[in-house]
């Protein structure tokens, strides 16, 4: 089995809350988490797709980082843990997907992939 690290890619974490840490995403904030998992020995690195938040009083998940451009910075900045990037289907071109897909695997070879998602809120 392997462990990974579903890392914050959205403002304000995994809870719905006005009690919750509030902040917004950034890719030195992704960078420390990430970097600290492959020290710790986790196998993966998997962030979401997000193009639409929550709204609210809290502005869950409005503000949001590109999951392959981060997934791209991250693969320079790491040597072992392997990094996922979300699309959903009907988001990005599949051609569009591969390209990306392969100049993220020349930076880290062998340590990409893509999770496909078919999205899961209704207003996506």
């Amino acid at each position: 089995m392997d462990f990974g690290v579903f890392i914050p890619i959205g403002n304000n974490g995994w809870l719905i809350s006005e009690n919750s840490p509030q902040y917004m995403p950034t890719f030195d904030l992704n960078k420390r988490i990430v970097q600290e998992a492959e020290t710790q020995g986790f196998a993966f690195a998997l962030s979401m797709i997000k193009l639409r938040g929550f709204g609210g009083k809290t502005e869950f998940w409005d503000h949001n980082l590109e999951s392959f451009t981060l997934m791209a910075g991250l693969a320079a900045v790491t040597e072992r843990i392997k990094l996922y990037a979300s699309t959903a289907v009907l988001t990005l071109p599949p051609a569009l997907v591969a390209r990306m897909a392969s100049t993220i695997d020349s930076i880290a070879p062998g340590r990409f992939g893509v999770n496909i998602v078919s999205g899961w809120a209704k207003g996506e």
